[in-house]
C-alpha cells in the first residue's frame, strides 16, 4: 500500500483530542487519524441519509382548510378596496 500526504486544518481543540486518543491507543497521530477516516467513510457507506421512501408518514394528518364562503369574499373585497 503507498501512502499518500494529506494537509488538512482543524481546530487545535480536535488535534489535542486526537493526538490524545493515540497515544491511549499507543499508536501515531497519523496512524490514529487515518483509522478514525478510515471508520467515519466506512460508517457514511453502510447508513446513508434516509430516502423519501424511508420516510414514514403514516400518523400524520392534513388539515382540511374549507375555501372562503362568498360571504367572506365579499368581507375581504371591501378591506381591500378601503386600503386603496
Amino acid at each position: 500500500m503507498s501512502t499518500a500526504v494529506l494537509n488538512v486544518k482543524i481546530s487545535a481543540e480536535l488535534k489535542d483530542q486526537i493526538r490524545l486518543h493515540a497515544e491511549q491507543n499507543n499508536e501515531t497521530l497519523s496512524a490514529i487519524t487515518e483509522k478514525l477516516l478510515s471508520q467515519a467513510l466506512f460508517a457514511a457507506n453502510e447508513s446513508p441519509e434516509p430516502g423519501h421512501e424511508d420516510i414514514d408518514n403514516q400518523h400524520t394528518e392534513e388539515e382540511d382548510v374549507s375555501p372562503l364562503n362568498p360571504k367572506e369574499i365579499k368581507a375581504l373585497r371591501k378591506l381591500l378596496k378601503k386600503k386603496k
